[in-house]
């Protein structure tokens, strides 16, 4: 089963995808602080991270960061998601291997699902 980590500070984004990816099968773990989520990283070992560039105060693209340059983590995908556009032309700059737009269209979440580690 395909293990799915969701980082983002909208409780009801959150509520969603963890709904839409539990209905598909996958094992979900979500939470709405990027500290939290590093903690979640180590123990729940996500085949794919779902990531808010901004997640309340803290910055999504620098969590990125941290878990692409730690070499038992780096061959995670990670999917940057904002409602800032220029996130699109940035996302590649903090390792992330893909970026989605807000609103998030859940056909396009599943795609991206399937990919995989196939996203670059």
């Amino acid at each position: 089963m395909k293990k799915i980590l969701i980082i983002d500070d909208d409780k009801d984004l959150l509520t969603s995808m963890k709904s839409l990816f539990s209905k598909n099968g996958f094992d979900i773990a979500v939470t709405m602080s990027c500290d939290e989520g590093l903690s979640i990283l180590k123990n729940f070992k996500p085949d794919l991270i779902f990531l808010d560039m901004n997640v309340g105060d803290e910055d999504g693209r620098e969590m990125c960061k941290k878990i692409k340059e730690q070499a038992e983590y780096s061959h995670m995908p990670v999917v940057l998601i904002s409602s800032d556009h220029e996130g699109e032309k940035q996302y590649k700059e903090y390792g992330a291997n893909s970026f989605v737009k807000k609103p998030l269209q859940f056909s396009t979440l599943l795609d991206i699902v399937k990919k995989g580690d196939n996203l670059n």
